[in-house]
């Protein structure tokens, strides 16, 4: 296959340049595996969107390449709370606490706004042989044959129409996405909650020593004819986005707020009346939590918010946008290089689904939480202040819903032991097959991770009395003719139960696929057979 940017025959195409097509993308130039983006709009958002990359994702960029530019342009450490005030510069009824790092990850999260995330991950993009990524260039129809899709585009500057051939056809072209409406697919769930108001702003608050405390402040003004807000930080100095609720399901507001009004209401929110404030961009949009009932027909995938839709609070759309990303990259690649046969991409729709619907309603439910701290509030009564906002904690305080879910029915072989109900506040490591295998610093320095190990292909981690298996993993990647990794483990780390000659199968994307605690009598013949069932081939090893 060419690499040439001008070739039209491609492997997979991408219908969307945001934080889901740019992972896809950065993730199959890091396979080797050519592909080409298309987004409308003329660049990179300019809109600070999603507040947040939570530890999962964090953790990818770090094996990226890019976590230290992307912390680098976040808000400090500790930042990862709510206060809830009269206004900025006035009375404050409480504030949630940081969520603790007790050291599960090597990449805390980091509250940093989707317009940073995505120049970064174009930034990584750069000179690669493999990705191409297309702005002011319109997605306009496709059509599934044989072997793939015939695809064709329309560059918005020139009016030239391109046209394309690909193999996969990947949809991650936002909530809308005309992509997914083309195919046929439905949404599940409510597709309008609530209609709110976003005013993205530039004024200058860093004279406030609170201005880079927190992630967000919900505002309740003394005064009950102006709205209340939520403003979130995307900087700590002078670039803020207000959202206000405007009706249920539909704008109920006598008429649209003017520039005027809006900046008028933001010096009420702020308590600085002489606030010079600039509009940078205003909108409506609808809170949704929908999820599609298939992410996948035939060759064309849906990725991020095309495939899933949440309430922002809880901010795990983005977050589950580059996920899916990993998750089906792996595969893809697989498939295309001969290691896999087609089967193996019916797990991408078994896994990430029902982490999508998780998702949702853990979103749905930190919704609910704004209701009750609002009506705490505006009761005066200190003591169900005091319950509401301690129970807001339940919001950002979510290490278990980023780091603790499995993949039950996929890519996985049950090894019959019994999952764990899923805390959202608490992450328990494990190496039970489905779940993400547990992070342990491997150096004093605390720079290698055992997360390091998976990336591209297959690991088999054994434990500490476990070297036998290391000429067992050769023979089955002889024999099967595909990469597969080998690692020893020193100690056990916390959670993991392989026991000391024991193992584990590790998938390219850290997620355990296989548990074997004991050494059993052909251990090359037990790693073949696994791979072969995971990978959907045939028992022999062939395809």
């Amino acid at each position: 296959m060419s690499n040439d940017p001008n070739d039209r025959r491609v492997p997979v195409f991408i219908v969307g340049g945001g934080p889901a097509g740019l992972a896809m993308s950065l993730l199959l130039h890091r396979f080797g595996v050519r592909n080409v983006v298309v987004e409308r709009s003329p660049t990179t958002t300019d809109h600070p969107k999603s507040r947040g990359c939570w530890i999962r994702t964090m953790e990818l960029f770090r094996q990226w390449g890019i976590e230290a530019r992307i912390r680098a342009r976040g808000l400090q450490d500790d930042s990862d709370m709510f206060v809830f005030m009269e206004s900025l510069a006035g009375h404050e009824f409480g504030r949630t606490r940081p969520e603790p790092d007790r050291g599960l990850t090597p990449a805390w999260k980091c509250l940093v706004a989707q317009d940073a995330v995505e120049e970064e991950l174009l930034a990584a993009l750069h000179g690669s042989p493999y990705s191409t990524v297309l702005y002011s260039t319109e997605f306009l129809s496709f059509d599934e044959r044989p072997g793939g899709f015939a695809v064709t585009v329309q560059n918005l500057e020139s009016g030239r129409r391109l046209d394309f051939d690909a193999r996969y056809l990947i949809a991650a072209d936002g909530a809308g996405s005309p992509t997914r409406r083309a195919a046929g697919i439905d949404m599940e769930g409510p597709a309008t909650m609530a209609v709110m108001a976003n005013e993205y702003w530039r004024g200058d608050l860093s004279h406030l020593p609170i201005a880079r405390t927190a992630a967000g402040f919900r505002l309740t003004p003394r005064d009950r004819s102006v709205p209340s807000s939520t403003i979130l930080n995307t900087n700590g100095r002078d670039r803020w986005l207000s959202i206000s609720q405007i009706g249920v399901e539909r704008d109920e507001r006598s008429h649209p707020w003017t520039d005027d009004e809006v900046i008028a209401m933001i010096r009420v929110q702020t308590g600085v009346p002489d606030l010079k404030v600039e509009i940078i961009n205003r909108s409506v949009w609808r809170v949704s939590r929908q999820v599609a009932t298939s992410f996948r027909k035939g060759g064309l995938f849906l990725v991020g918010d095309a495939a899933h839709r949440f309430p922002p609070t809880g901010g795990f759309g983005l977050n589950s946008s580059v996920q899916d990303a990993h998750n089906l990259a792996w595969k893809l690649a697989h498939v295309l290089r001969g290691w896999a046969d087609e089967g193996l991409l019916d797990s991408y729709h078994l896994e990430r689904r029902p982490v999508a619907v998780s998702n949702a309603d853990f979103s749905a439910g930190n919704r609910l939480r704004f209701f009750h701290v609002q009506e705490a509030v505006l009761s005066e009564d200190a003591d169900r202040i005091a319950f509401w906002i301690d129970d807001m904690d339940n919001h950002l305080h979510s290490i278990g819903q980023s780091l603790g879910f499995t993949y039950a029915e996929g890519a996985v072989i049950p090894d019959g032991t019994v999952a764990k109900p899923l805390d959202s506040r608490v992450y328990r490591p494990s190496d039970r097959p489905g779940g993400r295998f547990p992070h342990a610093w491997l150096d004093t320095a605390r720079r290698q991770s055992t997360l390091d190990w998976f990336d591209q292909q297959f690991v088999l981690v054994a434990g500490p009395r476990g070297d036998a298996w290391r000429e067992a993993a050769a023979a089955a990647a002889q024999r099967l003719k595909l990469p597969l990794a080998f690692r020893l483990l020193e100690r056990l780390p916390d959670g993991v139960r392989m026991g000391p000659r024991g193992a584990v199968l590790v998938r390219p994307d850290g997620h355990v696929a296989w548990r074997k605690p004991w050494l059993p009598a052909d251990p090359a013949a037990e790693i073949a057979s696994a791979l072969s069932r995971l990978l959907c081939r045939a028992p022999d090893g062939d395809r």
